[in-house]
């Protein structure tokens, strides 16, 4: 099978992940794509890692990219809080986890030579947040579990490369000078983070001049953010510093220095957080389908050649070095909660055992090995400095590749029941009201400018089409409070009340009869396709495009007489609509009050629209005039908004988050605004 193929296969099951994910959502997806890349492999007799034998080719391809997007989400205010337990946890713990496991596993089996086992040590000691972060709503963190969590996976990476690194020269070359390695360890360290901090720079001042000169677009910006992990790690290699530390260091600086928000950098914010959301998504999920492909390569040797009782002494070496993974972990976390809460709390909170060793379990199962171990577990020669094979090079791939999965299973499973998800609904109310109060201030302002102008016919409808806008996005937020069933049975209120309404003005002769029995039929046909999705679905836009697309049909086909009695009778009966509703409000819950003021936004947006169908073809300037005109209006009102924001903020109604996600919000209709 040749490479490309490999590729094609790999994207294949990266698709097929994407699906099954959302078909088994308390599975995450890591399981998911090691699952689906393990039937591949039964399938296949070619090793899917042969494309990438150069150890350096999947460092920067698997690993420096993925450093880089961790470094430019993290909390700088978290991290610099939390300095000296993260710095714990990415060398500390790493070193001893090495240590540890290298020393069990020789011990253990002394087939294995004492620096081969210390590299999988090494390799064993880095977590992969991106894997827990798969479980999404199912897990919750406190702060300074998420500020520990995230703060450990940008630097263990580092700490970790570095010592397998050594151990495997080790191995190879079978020589090892603690000194020499003590030295190359610190000229690694704060070398790695001298190029990646001027790589950064250096970076940074030229886009900034790029973008001084009015040459930067999205897609420039999106360019120089995905090379700078690349440039950064073959830059830093080529000093012979740690690359992998350059990048952590270059996308720290990055984040550290974030710029000021303004539209134009919101525009590439969001054009950078989708490149990237694909690319990570593409390289952790390549790495899990590369494992599951290899496992089956990995476990049928051995079950070829072992008898059982080795097979069963394989697998009891895989649980053991899980066992002491997990259990080295534990002890450490629970050694700096126990010291956090000596010095933060009280002796009470202190010496609660249980929440401790809660706290310090949800903290270590939510550490689980994943992509980045697999990636350096990969990365092992083939052949040592003599020439010979690496020593036990399958069963070490092997054993990684267990625990690997033995501790992503542990974190799936065991973190949602002692970490469950809050309760997400309060914050999201309070969001949704923010949101609602700046648009209804926002619907106030445009409708009061038009109130004290002299307005044209032009600015008039203008107006209205703008205001009209705004009142389907509050519409839409406020919707997200009724239930659809409490929707669709009030919009049949109101398509009885509409009918019987026409009924009246037909028996009055105050409409031709051919033209309201048209628009009779128009409204019965709406009323059906409410009863079938009754229970379904709120309808919400069906409604509103299927009311709009018959009005404009019926008028196509009509005379100019005729298309003003229609337009008049459209009016007239979306006019009775809204005062149904009024008249109702006394009667009404508060949810079906809350239906009702949606309901009534839709009927005055049929209102607004009436007057295109009043002019017809022939009047095809005036209403680009129009358009024109409420362009500028939604202008000037979505800069409104964004100091309504502000001003919600400033008061305490909003919080930071909430304030920046409406402002994005803001900044991705403005964009859509400009590209009319």
């Amino acid at each position: 099978m040749s490479s490309f193929e490999i590729i094609l296969l790999l994207l294949g099951c990266l698709l097929a992940s994407s699906a099954f994910a959302q078909v088994l959502p308390r599975v995450s997806l890591p399981l998911v794509q090691i699952a689906l890349g393990a039937a591949v492999g039964c399938l296949i007799t070619t090793d899917p890692t042969q494309i990438f034998r150069d150890p350096e080719l999947f460092l920067v391809l698997f690993i420096a990219p993925l450093l880089f997007e961790e470094s430019r989400h993290a909390d700088k205010a978290e991290l610099l809080r939390a300095w000296a337990p993260v710095a714990s946890l990415a060398i500390g713990l790493v070193i001893g986890t090495t240590l540890v496991v290298g020393a069990t596993l020789h011990l253990a089996d002394p087939a294995i030579p004492l620096a081969a086992a210390f590299a999988l040590g090494a390799a064993l000691g880095p977590t992969d947040a991106a894997a827990v972060a798969a479980l999404g709503a199912d897990v919750t963190l406190t702060k300074r579990q998420k500020s520990l969590l995230s703060g450990e996976a940008l630097f263990n990476d580092a700490s970790g490369v570095v010592c397998f690194e050594f151990a495997v020269a080790a191995a190879a070359t079978g020589s090892f000078s603690l000194a020499r390695a003590s030295a190359t360890f610190l000229a690694d360290f704060f070398g790695g983070i001298a190029v990646g901090l001027a790589c950064a720079l250096v970076i940074t001042l030229l886009v900034g001049r790029i973008r001084a000169l009015g040459l930067e677009t999205p897609t420039e910006h999106v360019l120089f953010e995905v090379c700078t992990p690349f440039v950064t790690f073959l830059a830093a290699e080529a000093l012979h510093t740690s690359g992998i530390l350059a990048v952590v260091a270059a996308g720290l600086l990055m984040r550290f220095n974030p710029g000021r928000l303004t539209a134009e950098s919101s525009r590439h914010a969001l054009a950078s957080e989708s490149v990237w959301e694909l690319l990570t998504f593409i390289i952790n999920g390549t790495v899990f389908v590369l494992l599951g492909m290899k496992l089956p390569s990995t476990i049928a040797p051995t079950l070829r050649t072992a008898q059982g009782t080795d097979f069963v002494r394989l697998c009891g070496l895989m649980l053991l070095v899980c066992v002491l993974v997990v259990g080295v972990r534990l002890l450490w976390v629970l050694a700096l909660e126990r010291i956090h809460r000596v010095r933060h709390a009280n002796d009470g909170q202190a010496h609660n055992w249980q929440r401790l060793l809660r706290s310090a379990l949800v903290t270590t199962l939510s550490g689980p090995k994943g992509a980045v171990t697999l990636s350096i577990m990969l990365t092992l020669p083939y052949l040592t400095a003599e020439g010979t094979a690496f020593p036990q090079r399958s069963l070490l791939i092997f054993v990684a590749s267990g625990v690997i999965v033995l501790t992503l299973v542990l974190a799936n499973f065991l973190v949602p029941l002692l970490a469950p998800a809050p309760d997400t609904t309060q914050a999201e109310a309070a969001l949704t009201r923010a949101r609602a109060e700046v648009l209804r201030r926002t619907i106030a302002h445009i409708e009061q400018g038009e109130a004290s102008h002299d307005t044209s016919r032009e600015t008039a409808a203008a107006t209205r089409l703008a205001a009209r806008s705004f009142r389907e996005r509050l519409d839409a937020t406020l919707e997200r409070e009724a239930s659809p069933a409490t929707m669709i049975e009030l919009r049949l209120r109101v398509i009885e009340a509409q009918i019987a309404f026409v009924h009246e003005q037909i028996d009055a002769g105050s409409a031709d009869r051919n033209v309201a029995e048209r628009y009779l039929e128009a409204l019965e046909g709406l009323q059906s396709t409410y009863e079938l999705h009754r229970g379904v679905s709120g309808g919400r836009g069906r409604r509103r495009a299927h009311a709009a697309r018959l009005v404009r049909a019926m008028a196509s086909r009509a005379d100019d007489a005729e298309r003003e009695q229609l337009a008049s009778l459209h009016a007239a009966t979306e006019r009775h609509a809204i005062d149904q509703l009024r008249a109702w409000a006394p009667e009404l819950s508060d949810e079906q009050q809350l239906a009702a003021r949606i309901i009534a936004g839709e009927h005055r947006a049929q209102l607004a629209a009436t007057a295109n169908v009043r002019s017809g073809s022939s009047r095809t300037e005036w209403r680009a005039r129009v358009q024109a005109q409420c362009r500028e209006i939604e202008t000037e009102a979505l800069a409104f908004e964004l100091e309504q924001i502000r001003e919600l903020h400033e008061a305490g109604e909003l919080s930071r988050v909430g304030a920046r996600e409406l402002r994005e919000e803001v900044y991705l209709l403005q964009m859509g605004l400009d590209a009319r």
